[in-house]
C-alpha cells in the first residue's frame, strides 16, 4: 500500500492534466532518499509544494520534506499544523518595533 501513494498521486495529477517533468519525478525520487522520508511524506511535500508555489518548486519540497522527516508529520492536518507555526516563528521574528 505505502509503496503506490506517491506513484497514485502522481497518476491522479496527470489525469488532471497536471504533468511533473521526468527531471521533476527524478528530483522527487531523490528527495525522498535523501531525506529518508515515507511515501506517505513524499505525497505530502509534493501536494503542499504544488498548493503553495503553484508549480513544482524543488528546494521549496526539499525543504518540506526535512521538516516532515523532522518533526515526524504524518497527515496534511499535522503538515498544515507545522507550516503555520513555522511562518508564526518566522513573523515573530521579523517584527520589530520603532521607537
Amino acid at each position: 500500500m505505502e509503496e503506490s501513494i506517491l506513484e497514485d498521486y502522481v497518476a491522479l495529477l496527470a489525469s488532471k492534466g497536471f504533468r511533473l517533468s521526468d527531471g521533476d519525478l527524478h528530483f522527487i525520487d531523490f528527495g525522498k532518499h535523501y531525506t529518508e522520508a515515507t511515501e506517505s511524506q513524499v505525497k505530502i511535500a509534493l501536494e503542499v509544494t504544488l498548493i503553495k508555489q503553484l508549480s513544482f518548486d524543488g528546494s521549496y519540497f526539499i525543504a518540506l520534506l526535512e521538516s516532515f522527516v523532522k518533526e515526524n508529520v504524518r497527515s496534511k492536518k499535522r503538515a498544515y499544523d507545522l507550516l503555520d507555526r513555522l511562518q508564526s516563528i518566522r513573523e515573530n521574528s521579523h517584527s520589530y518595533t520603532a521607537g
